[in-house]
């Protein structure tokens, strides 16, 4: 006699048609905790209804390691096979067995389902009952009414061959099994979107240069001591008195002159002084431009988090840590650095010479003390990070859903490394959740982008190439 495949679950018609010729040759000695036979049922009584939900009862009052061990852990109940005859019985429909047997197994008891399998020239069909696997954190299915044979508030259990009230013991260990905390399934994946690049950027150089031609500038405008009328000689006295003849005809130009300016009140030391105070606060403020450039120069990266389980994770926090000579800037639009202003650059100190005086200006020194509120609301970042030599972000994520993912905001940060040696980045990563008291990790590596030479770059905000132009014109 041939053994029953008790491999699979008999889940389908064809998967059913197997199982039947199998159990029809072995019969009532196929019975296990896993497998009941009933020759026939009058599924038009409550009665006869009443022992499916007792199978189903019993079958789901199993210990999940004992189902475990056939079928997949499903109980299956087959009605109309006897030994050596495949009867069946007349189809009806799932509702009409529905109505009645979850009165007994309640709305929050186990699960079950059925497959009907045809018999061969009969009007009759194979009912096989499937009662889902039970498992760890699942206390005891108690009977929800009273019937022929089952009780309310009873614990049934499928032992080999029959399907009983549960005994004291039997009765502890689904207590047990109820209290035992279900291992979670965890499977994450945490990825880096948009680019790690390599940036070249001499920015001494090119602020060396700028200083250089602004100072020139600035100092050129410094008027030269006037030389003495007397070392002049006879020929130059004589062309100065001739000049003085003019005087009268341009009075009334220098009269309108001096009342539309003001005469430069700066000594030279304070006006060279002027020009130190700007460089110092040049070059300052040049250290913090240079991260802007960089970082409107510069794809986005992304942090990507799957949640590969379907397990549903509430204030999810991950810290990604990337090792080597790598770190995080703010990213820009790419037209944040179109003028030197968007960088907060310091202006040079007025050039040397006569100012604009200023006629007529309504006083708007109380302007300050109105408040213009901004238009737009200020969103936190999702991503903060912390540069050292290497660089660690901290996601604050929230909501992991089953299967979900979690994405940072596409314009928050810029991956950059200056090592041209380094062709990818390592990294770790570690996942926290409320209610799981584990740390979950794992590792990452990222590939390095080609190199970014960001020097003209720096060159074209300073306007160094025109300069350059007009020095040389």
């Amino acid at each position: 006699m041939s053994a029953i495949d008790v491999s699979r679950a008999p889940r389908g018609v064809l998967a059913g048609q197997q199982l039947i010729v199998a159990v029809a040759k072995h019969g009532d000695l196929a019975e296990r905790h896993y497998l009941e036979l009933k020759s026939t049922l009058d599924l038009s009584t409550k009665r006869d209804k009443e022992k499916i939900a007792k199978f189903i009862l019993g079958a789901a009052n199993r210990a999940p390691d004992v189902a475990a061990t056939a079928f997949e852990g499903y109980g299956v109940l087959i009605i109309g096979v006897a030994t050596g005859s495949v009867l069946g019985i007349p189809p009806i429909e799932m509702m009409e067995i529905s109505k009645v047997v979850q009165q007994y197994v309640g709305a929050a008891g186990p699960r079950w389902d059925v497959v009907w399998v045809p018999v061969e020239g009969s009007a009759n069909q194979v009912l096989i009952i499937l009662v889902e696997p039970p498992r760890t954190g699942q206390g005891p299915f108690l009977c929800r009414a009273s019937g022929e044979s089952l009780t309310d508030g009873r614990i049934y259990i499928r032992a080999d061959g029959e399907t009983r009230e549960a005994k004291a013991e039997e009765v502890d260990l689904l207590l047990v099994r109820g209290m035992t905390q279900v291992p979670i399934e965890v499977d994450f994946a945490v990825e880096v979107m948009g680019e790690v690049a390599l940036v070249q950027l001499d920015a001494a150089t090119t602020i060396n240069e700028y200083v250089a031609l602004i100072r020139a500038d600035l100092e050129s405008a410094i008027p030269t001591p006037p030389r003495s009328p007397s070392s002049l000689g006879e020929p130059y006295e004589a062309r100065a008195n001739e000049l003085l003849g003019f005087q009268s005809a341009i009075a009334h130009v220098s009269m309108l002159a001096a009342a539309m300016t003001e005469p430069e009140k700066r000594t030279e030391g304070q006006y060279r002084e002027s020009i130190d105070r700007w460089e110092v606060g040049f070059r300052a403020a040049w250290d913090e431009a240079v991260p802007r450039i960089v970082g409107s120069a510069l794809r986005p990266a992304v942090v990507k988090i799957t949640n590969r389980t379907t397990t549903f994770f509430h204030d999810v926090e991950v810290q990604l840590h990337l090792a080597g000579d790598v770190s995080a800037l703010d990213y820009r639009s790419p037209d944040y650095t179109n003028e030197r202003r968007d960088l907060d650059l310091p202006s040079p100190p007025r050039r040397w010479g006569p100012s604009q005086r200023m006629l007529n200006t309504p006083a708007f020194g109380n302007m300050g003390n109105y408040y213009i509120p901004s238009p737009h609301q200020y969103i936190p970042p999702s991503v903060s990070y912390e540069n050292g030599g290497s660089v660690t972000l901290e996601l604050d994520v929230g909501e992991l859903r089953p299967r979900g993912t979690y994405e940072s905001e596409h314009d928050e940060l810029v991956l950059v490394v200056s090592d041209e040696s380094l062709e990818t980045i390592k990294g770790t990563w570690q996942l926290t959740a409320r209610d799981h008291n584990e740390v979950y990790s794992g590792e990452i590596t990222l590939g390095v982008a080609p190199v970014h030479h960001l020097t003209g770059a720096a060159r074209r905000i300073l306007g160094l190439d025109e300069k350059n132009d007009e020095t040389r014109e």
